[in-house]
């Protein structure tokens, strides 16, 4: 990365009152100009700062990093000159506006992680080429402007602001989105994303899981942090591996009748009683259920005792840790001696 460029601004003061000339005239439009051409002088060597950003880098360059480096424009960093661009990362800046990005076709990645972004400008939609666009911890609002990206890949809205997943039914060969910490209330807008392997939806509003019987392919889901009170709507996601459904008010393991690929499964923090539902996971390598209700080592075992493939088990914070938290990493050994790890410690 290059160093970052620091910009002088003179500041005037404007309460300042003009001074009288001898002839009874006034120098206050003198003044007045020179603080004018002051300010463009500024702007000028701002401009000229940001493009030497890129001073260094050839008209061939292929991959540009702009990480933490105060750009605020696009424009004043003459990337159109940058015309064999694939990637494309500005994180952490200040940047507000992706217009200037129109001209650059060769790109295959972007990410503007971190920025002030309102929206996605529809200079974006014009990228047709693009495999990752990454626009996560802005402020956009709506999910527009990419339908014409029906090469992408990844898409990442991380941490903004977005009620509704819309616009994405032209992306059919996304295989990894991630809406996590936004304001959705409901799934939806995914039936046509068949190629879709990976699906982040933590820290929303979502109070049910739907929409997702399309979703053939999904490998792993993560719904961590929303309203679900059940587990359901899973029943055609036959190919899942990853289920992540903690801090959630759900009150029963069931629905996973046809997830048998599971390998991790995560209910920390909501309202178990008991494990019931997950014997018949013979591919169960990790099973979280911290923070529960848990008060029994005999469902324990019944449960997971013939998940031969359990290697790890979060069961701390549960009534039955408290209640003997001497014995109580002895106990789960005995109901399930194929487990290697007992919460964060190893057991053998």
């Amino acid at each position: 990365m290059l160093p970052e460029q620091i910009t002088t601004t003179t500041v005037v003061d404007e309460e300042t009152p003009s001074r009288p000339l001898a002839d009874g005239g006034d120098i206050s439009g003198s003044e007045s100009e020179k603080e004018g051409d002051t300010k463009a002088d500024d702007d000028d060597e701002a401009a000229d700062d940001q493009q030497d950003l890129l001073g260094e880098y050839a008209d061939t360059e292929t991959r540009i990093e702009l990480m933490h480096s105060r750009v605020d424009s696009l424009l004043d960093l003459g990337l159109e000159r940058f015309t064999h661009l694939e990637y494309l990362g500005c994180r952490q800046n200040l940047i507000k506006d992706l217009s200037p990005l129109a001209s650059l076709t060769s790109l295959r990645e972007v990410d503007f992680y971190d920025n002030r972004l309102g929206r996605v400008d529809a200079s974006v939609g014009l990228l047709t080429g693009l495999s990752s666009l990454d626009l996560s911890f802005n402020k956009i609002r709506r999910i527009e402007n990419v339908a014409t990206l029906a090469r992408l890949e990844e898409l990442f809205f991380v941490s903004n602001k977005i009620e509704t997943i819309e616009n994405l039914g032209a992306l059919r060969m996304l295989t990894n989105l991630e809406l996590g910490a936004n304001r959705i209330r409901r799934i939806e807008g995914l039936g046509e994303l068949v190629a879709l392997e990976q699906l982040y939806l933590g820290k929303n509003k979502i109070a049910k899981l739907e929409g997702l019987e399309n979703l053939t392919r999904l490998r792993v889901l993560s719904i961590q942090s929303n309203r679900l009170l059940a587990i359901e709507g899973l029943e055609h996601l036959a190919a899942l591996e990853e289920l992540y459904l903690s801090h959630n008010g759900i009150a029963h393991i069931e629905g996973l009748e046809n997830n048998t690929r599971l390998t991790i499964l995560d209910v920390t923090s909501n309202r178990l009683t008991e494990l019931a539902g997950v014997a018949h996971l013979a591919r169960l390598e990790d099973l979280w259920a911290s923070g529960n209700q848990l008060a029994s080592f005999e469902n324990v075992e019944s449960a997971c005792g013939p998940l031969t493939a359990l290697r790890t088990v979060y069961l701390e914070f549960n009534p039955l840790q408290r209640a003997q938290p001497a014995n109580y990493r002895r106990k789960v050994m005995l109901a399930l001696p194929q487990v290697t790890q007992i919460d964060a410690t190893l057991c053998r």
